[in-house]
Parts: structure tokens; sequence; C-alpha cells
């Protein structure tokens, strides 16, 4: 097994191809069941990884004993801030879990949507395995390009009532609007393409492979066309601060300006690809919002497409002749975010705080926050934090218990019914607020300073490494999507895989073993 591609490097890509085909593509009964098929996949393939990986460390281990060749540095000298904070993650959801009025429920996930400590431990053992054996093969992820074309394409024909596996018959029109491809709701699916499309894009920017390249540029178009036919504005949450980092990232290297500008071109293409498609159904389509209608239909948006395509031909031919733009640039394109920041928080403020009466376009409507706000997103927001504030000590710094969000807002659910029609609920529809209430202030801590850490080195590490933005923008696009979407066994899981999958890129070279 020394020296090369092992074993152990192989079952971490075999892990990852069953995770990129049949864990997506899976479904028993249509959508009846589509949360469970996807976490009973998770959970035998990656406990079934996690044993491999497990019995294949120890023999590396043995093997390398045998020839001399183990490290001088103990083992916990090389564990990296990532690690600890994960690790610390879990033994913090363990305590919400051990003293939890709930304790089945919360190892298990059955109140809310099966987000339970026996998750997030599986969630450890296969960051760890991806972390330490993962050796980069293109045929994993062209693999995965084609699957989430497929699904992007059936997104895209569930949206105009095409249904060709038949996966939308004998359910009632609202369940036949909300639900798509094979991934579930159009909120999930949403998150799917938030956290695939960053994927391919950065290979788009990045792969040496010139074939492969314009595939992945497709892919991320297709993708594009998939999230504006996911009609939920949280994807947009996702994916448009993601182009922005890009573009600030690439801001100096100008070939790389020019390919980003391809991009964002490809994809708004894309966006009239489906006013086509619109036009030859005889506009016969579930309805869009006022953003995706943008894309769509509005003419403004060809002008945008016709600034990108200039601006593309642009850079790619000034990058003949320079490779670099100056030092300022960078700082100037973060002075116009800046800005653009404080017009938001501004009509945020004016919106919420100063003119509450004054009727707002759909548009404008997402600046006025109340109990109203994104289909009473907001009233269980302001409910959620008063359970944080007013339940206790205990339960504020280490929650409730892991998705159990369903028994600590129970005293809601009458004014929840009263003011919306809307009987239940068992997540907030914000992450961070569900980890706030589940796991307390410790617990949620913990999640961000573990992703906070991979991002931090894996930006490090992109100067040298590109797969590690790759595999870091999945997980920026959802971090953003997660303020108004919800954690799930249909999505989360990429995030943790993509997370080992940076730290696998960032300790090479850097770590003895």
């Amino acid at each position: 097994m020394l020296g090369g591609y092992n074993t152990a490097n192989a079952m971490v890509n075999y892990y990852l191809v069953l995770m990129f085909t049949v864990f997506p593509l899976y479904f028993s009964y249509k959508y009846s069941n589509i949360r469970h098929d996807k976490l009973n996949v998770f959970l035998l393939v990656s406990s079934i990884f996690a044993l491999i990986e497990f019995v294949a460390a120890i023999a590396l281990f043995i093997e390398k004993k045998h020839s001399g060749t183990l490290p001088d540095k103990r083992w916990y000298q090389n564990l990296s801030l990532s690690d600890y904070t994960f690790a610390a993650m879990v033994f913090l959801f363990t305590l919400s879990t051990i003293f939890s009025q709930y304790p089945g429920d919360s190892f298990t996930g059955n109140q809310g949507r099966n987000n339970g400590l026996m998750l997030y431990i599986l969630y450890f053992a296969v960051y760890i395995g991806c972390s330490r054996f993962f050796e980069f093969k293109d045929y994993v992820f062209v693999i995965f390009g084609a699957v989430c074309l497929i699904m992007y394409i059936l997104c895209v024909l569930n949206y105009f009532y095409i249904d060709p596996l038949g996966m939308l018959e004998g359910y009632d029109s609202k369940t036949a609007e909300d639900f798509t491809s094979t991934i579930g709701n159009k909120n999930i699916m949403s998150a799917f393409c938030c956290i695939t499309v960053p994927l391919f894009t950065v290979f788009w920017l990045n792969h040496k492979n010139t074939v492969l390249r314009y595939f992945y540029l497709v892919t991320a178009g297709v993708g594009f066309a998939s999230l504006i036919s996911s009609d939920s504005e949280g994807g947009f949450l996702g994916i448009i601060p993601l182009m922005l980092v890009l573009l600030l990232y690439y801001s100096r290297n100008v070939r790389k300006l020019g390919m980003f500008f391809v991009s964002a071109a490809v994809m708004m293409f894309f966006g009239k690809v489906l006013r086509l498609f619109s036009y030859l159904m005889g506009d016969k389509e579930k309805g869009f919002g006022a953003l995706q209608k943008f894309f769509i239909y509005s003419e403004k948006s060809y002008i945008l497409i016709g600034v990108c395509a200039v601006l593309a031909v642009a850079f790619i031919i000034l990058s003949k002749k320079k490779e670099t733009l100056p030092r300022a640039v960078p700082f100037v394109i973060g002075g116009v975010y800046i800005a653009i920041a404080a017009v938001i928080i501004s009509l945020f403020v004016h919106y919420t705080f100063v003119d509450t009466s004054s009727k707002l376009g759909s548009a404008m409507k997402f600046f006025r926050f109340d109990e109203k706000w994104g289909t009473h997103r907001g009233f269980m927001w302001i409910k959620s934090w008063e359970i944080f504030t007013s339940k206790g000590i205990k339960n504020a710094l280490i929650g409730w218990g892991c998705d159990v969000y369903y028994s600590a807002f129970s005293p809601y659910f009458a004014e929840l019914n009263d003011k919306f029609d809307n009987t239940a609920t068992n997540c907030a529809h914000n992450e961070y607020l569900n980890y706030l209430i589940n796991n307390g202030i410790l617990g949620l801590s913990a999640y961000l300073a573990f992703f906070g850490s991979v991002l931090v080195r894996a930006f490090r590490k992109a100067k040298d490494n590109y797969l590690a933005l790759a595999f870091a923008a999945p997980i920026v696009c959802y971090l953003f999507q997660s303020v108004v979407n919800i954690a799930t066994p249909i999505t989360t899981p990429y995030i943790f895989i993509f997370a080992g999958l940076c730290e696998a890129v960032c300790r090479e070279k850097s770590i003895e073993n």
C-alpha cells in the first residue's frame, strides 16, 4: 500500500462515485419516502466506507511500522484546526443528546428531518476517511457531472409538467408544484444546485483538459437553468455571493476574468433557453418568482448577457498581452461590494424600522422583516430567538438536542396556525437558528468554527492547488443559502464530504503522513 495510488485511495473514489450516482438518483416510490430513501443509502454506503477505511488505516499503520517509515510526530500533532473543531462539534452534539429531554429522538432525528447525532457521527467518519485518503481522479467528477445533467434536465422538464419518470403521477397539484427531479421539493433541489454548480464552475475556470473544461461549463449552465426552475430564492442567495467571491478572487488574473465572464454569460444564456422552452410549451409552467422571471423573460437580462460576453472577449484578448491587473483592482471591487452591502442594509433598516406601512413590490418585500417575511419564516425566526433567550442556561449553551426543534417550538403551534394556517413545524427554515436551538450557542459555535477553518485553509491552499477552491465553493454557496433553508440527509452530506476533500487537498505536502 505504500507509495502511489493505493487501496485506501481507491475506496474513497469508489465511495464518491456511489454518493454522486446512486445517492442522488435513487428513490423507492416517487416522493413518498424520498428523504428516508436518501438517508438509508447514505447510512449504508457511508457505514461500509467508514469500516473499510478504518481497516485500511490500521493496515497502513502496520505496514509503515514494519518498514520503519512511521513519522516522528505523534498522531495528534498532525491534527488540523478543522479536525479539532469537528471533534468538538460531535462532542457538544453528544452532550446535547445526553442531556436532552428526548435523547432517543436526538440520536435519530426522528422529530425533525433525521439530522440526529447518529448522522453527525457518520459525517465525522466520512470526513476523516476523505481527508486522509482522497486522491483526485477525473472520472469521479465527470460521472458526477453527467448525473447532475440528468437531474438538472429532469428538474427543468418537471417545471413544465413533463414527467418522464412518472414521479408526479397520483399527487395533488400542490405536491406537483413543490417537488422536482429525483431529489425532493424545490428548496432541496435549489440547495443541490447550490452545491454542484459552483463545483463545475471552478472546474471550468481551472481544469487543464479543454474537452472536460467545456463539459463543466455546459453542466454549470444547465445547472443554472435548473436553479431557476427550482423557483426558490434561497438558491440565488447562495449562487450570487459565490459568483461575487470568484470575481474578487480572480480580479487580477486577466485570463481567468475572461473565463469568469464566459461562465456568467453562459449561465444567463441558459435562462433564455428556458424562455424558448416555455414558448414551445405554450407557457405552461408552474410559475416563476420575480428574480427567476428576470433571467427568463426580461429584456434587460439580454443587456447583462451582452455586457458579460463583451467583457469576456476583451479580457481573453488582453490576456495575450498582459497576465495580471494592478493591485488596486481587488480593492476597487471590494469597495463596490461594501457600497452595495451598505445600500442593502440601509433598505432593510428603512423598511423594517422606519417605513413599516408602505406597500412593497415582489422584489422589494424582502427588505421588510416581520412575521410574514419569507413565507412566514420571520415568525419562526422571531419565536426561535425567544426560545433561545428564555428557556434556561442549559438550553442556551448546549440546546434541546439534535433535531428536536419540533418540541422546542411546540408552544407556538397554536399561534402559528391562527396567523398562517400552518399547524406545526419541525425546523426554523434557517440552519443557524436550528443549530442554536437544537445544540446551543456552543454547538453552533463549533459548527461555524469547523467550516470557517475549512474555508480559510482551502482559500490559502487554492493558490497552489485549484481543487481546494473547487471543493470550498460548494460549501460557501451552501452556507449562504442555509440562511433561509434547512439541513436534510439529502443535501447536507455533500458539504461534509467536500469539507473532507478540502482538508485532503490542504494536508497534501503539509504533514508527514
